[in-house]
C-alpha cells in the first residue's frame, strides 16, 4: 500500500468525522431548539387558559364548578393539531375537565403521578412546569384561588411525535442541500491532496528503491542527484567499513 493511498484515505477519513460531526451537532442544537419554542408555545397556552380559568374562580366558583372550563379546553386544544389533549386537574390529579383526549391519545401517568406534577407545578418558578418523555411534551400552569393558593392544573399534552418528525424533515433537508456542497468540497481536497502528495510519494518510492538497490548485487547509482550523492556517500562509507573489517581480521 503506497504512502499516498494512506494518506488519502487517512485525510478522508477526518474529513467525513469532521462533516458528520458538524452535522450531528447542528442537529442536536436545532431539536433542542426546537423543543425550548414548542414549550414557549404551550405556556402561552396554558397561561391563557389558567387566566381564564382563574377568572371564573374569583367571581367565588369551586373549580368543579366552574361552567366555562370545557370551552376553555376546547378552545386551547383547537389551536395546533399536534396537541393530544388539554386537562384541568386537581391536587389530587383527578381530571375535572378534559378535551381532545380520548381512548389512543390518553392522559399520561396514573393519578398519583398526576398529583406529583400538581406539586411539581405549583413550586415551579416563573408560573409553569414542563416534562418531556418519549410519548408526549407535558405543560402546565396552576390555577391559584383568589387567595393565591393552588386548587388545580391546567395540563397540556403535546405529541412528541410531531416534534420528532420536524427534527427529521429538517435533518433530511440539511442533507439534501447539503450532499452537493460537500461532493464539490470532497473532490476539491481529493484533487489538491493528488497534487501535494503525487511528488511526495513518488519521492518516497525513488527513495525506497535507491535503499534496495545500495546492496544488491548489481548497483545502479539513483537518478536523482540528491539520492546519487547520499548513494556515492554509503558506497564509500561500506568500502571503508570492508576495509577496516579486513584489517581486523588480518592474515589467517
Amino acid at each position: 500500500m503506497s504512502l499516498f493511498f494512506k494518506l488519502g484515505a487517512a485525510t478522508a477519513a477526518i474529513l467525513c468525522f469532521s462533516i458528520a460531526l458538524v452535522v450531528l451537532l447542528n442537529f442536536a442544537k436545532f431539536e433542542t431548539t426546537l423543543g425550548e419554542l414548542q414549550q414557549s408555545r404551550l405556556r402561552v397556552l396554558a397561561l391563557d387558559a389558567k387566566a381564564s380559568t382563574e377568572a371564573a374562580i374569583d367571581l367565588g366558583l369551586a373549580l368543579p364548578a366552574v361552567r366555562d372550563a370545557q370551552q376553555i379546553l376546547t378552545r386551547v386544544s383547537g389551536m395546533d393539531p399536534d396537541i393530544r389533549g388539554v386537562a384541568i386537574l386537581d391536587r389530587r390529579g383527578t381530571v375535572l375537565f378534559q378535551s381532545g383526549l380520548h381512548a389512543t391519545t390518553h392522559l399520561p401517568g396514573s393519578a398519583r403521578e398526576r398529583a406529583a406534577w400538581f406539586e411539581a407545578a405549583a413550586a415551579a418558578h416563573g408560573g409553569t412546569w414542563s416534562h418531556s418523555d418519549r410519548e408526549a411534551l407535558l405543560v402546565g400552569a396552576p390555577i391559584l384561588n383568589p387567595f393565591s393558593q393552588p386548587v388545580g392544573l391546567v395540563l397540556i399534552a403535546y405529541d412528541r411525535k410531531a416534534l420528532d418528525a420536524r427534527a427529521s424533515a429538517f435533518l433530511h433537508t440539511f442533507a439534501r442541500q447539503a450532499l452537493w456542497p460537500l461532493a464539490i468540497g470532497f473532490s476539491l481536497v481529493c484533487a489538491l491532496m493528488w497534487m501535494l502528495l503525487r511528488p511526495l510519494g513518488q519521492r518516497f518510492q525513488a527513495m525506497e528503491q535507491a535503499f534496495r538497490n545500495m546492496d544488491g548485487p548489481v548497483h545502479t547509482p539513483p537518478a536523482d542527484e540528491a539520492l546519487r550523492a547520499f548513494d556515492a556517500r554509503y558506497q564509500e562509507a561500506s568500502l571503508a567499513l570492508a576495509r577496516a573489517e579486513r584489517s581486523l581480521e588480518g592474515p589467517a
